[in-house]
């Protein structure tokens, strides 16, 4: 399968790109490092819109949300099944306010309403008719940053249970 993942050069998207590729997926890697920016949603729609799968990983303000409806709308009259893996966080489950060890509370508020309005999007285009298989992802404590929790699991290992959780061998 071609799979297009954002955010493809670090951490969580890094660990997917080359767990995919292992298993003998065309990866087409969009990301900052790269010269791409998804902010250029129309642009980042282009390159994803003759993959099969989109892992919706990298965030920038409100884009990933705006690329999950511009990749949606492009995909939802296609004959073929396509799938969108959503990467949210946990931060989302959150009750109360509290902030994300290593940045200040505005920006902790601030990351977490950019992907409540992803999870908010997610779940109305999933319950709009069409071919397309669509995960909501919520990684939880991820050794990702230089200020991630000390017991953090490594992406390598998070992405490899997310793979077997998701039977991606299925798709080979």
């Amino acid at each position: 399968m071609k799979i297009a993942i954002t955010g493809h050069k670090k951490g969580i998207g890094q660990e997917f790109a080359k767990q995919l590729a292992e298993h003998g997926h065309d990866i087409v890697g969009i990301s900052r490092s790269d010269g791409e920016n998804i902010r250029r949603v129309a642009h980042t729609a282009s390159l994803i819109e003759p993959c099969d799968v989109l892992i919706n990983n990298a965030i920038s303000f409100y884009a990933q949300t705006e690329l999950l409806f511009e990749v949606w709308h492009r995909w939802q009259d296609s004959e073929y099944e396509h799938h969108i893996w959503n990467i949210s966080t946990r931060v989302c489950e959150w009750t109360e306010d509290k902030h994300i060890n290593g940045l200040t509370m505005r920006q902790t508020m601030e990351y977490r309403n950019q992907k409540m309005a992803l999870e908010l999007a997610h779940r109305q285009l999933n319950a709009q008719p069409s071919k397309i298989k669509m995960n909501l992802i919520r990684p939880g404590s991820v050794m990702t940053q230089s200020f991630s929790e000390p017991n953090s699991i490594s992406a390598e290992e998070y992405v490899k249970q997310v793979l077997i959780d998701m039977k991606i061998k299925q798709w080979t």
